[in-house]
């Protein structure tokens, strides 16, 4: 009788403790006034380059460097260089950890500069990481991790 009570109680407390576990989940993903947007193209020209995010009649451009439109494009069209680059390396040392990336956010703009955020997730501990939009764009399109943009970034176009 004793251990059924102990088994009960032992259940009732992982219930609870994920149910806790799922709210502070979905309040650390949580992307209110924040666009799902897919990379629409990256654009070289003239040693200017410009990447596009896009999502219906929602969109956001901003210039990056040739180097970082460069790495961007290797990672959608799977080429691989002779030896690894810097965002391959991250993406490497992330699967050997079993660190998953969860969501890319590009969450503001500041003094002419885009900031963005890269959610890490590893069982149940989650990691926020201050990064350059170009470097998380680079590491979700080489791990498919979908992208957000705060929706007053984002430019109406239809």
């Amino acid at each position: 009788m004793y251990s059924l009570i102990i088994i009960i109680v032992i259940l009732a407390a992982i219930s609870v403790y994920s149910y806790y576990g799922y709210v502070q989940t979905q309040k650390l993903l949580g992307s209110e006034g924040f666009i799902k947007m897919g990379l629409d193209k990256v654009v070289l020209a003239n040693n200017l380059a410009a990447v596009q995010l896009k999502s219906g009649c929602s969109e956001l451009s901003f210039y990056i460097t040739p180097e970082q439109a460069s790495t961007i494009s290797e990672g959608t069209s799977n080429v691989t260089e002779p030896r690894p680059m810097t965002h391959d390396i991250f993406v490497n040392v992330l699967e050997w950890f079993d660190i998953k990336p969860i969501m890319v956010k590009i969450t503001k703009l500041s003094e002419n500069i885009y900031y963005a955020e890269l959610t890490l997730q590893r069982g149940n501990n989650f990691l926020i990481l201050d990064t350059r939009p170009s470097d998380a764009i680079a590491i979700a399109v080489r791990t498919d991790t979908p992208i957000y943009v705060n929706e007053s970034l984002t430019t109406k176009v239809c």
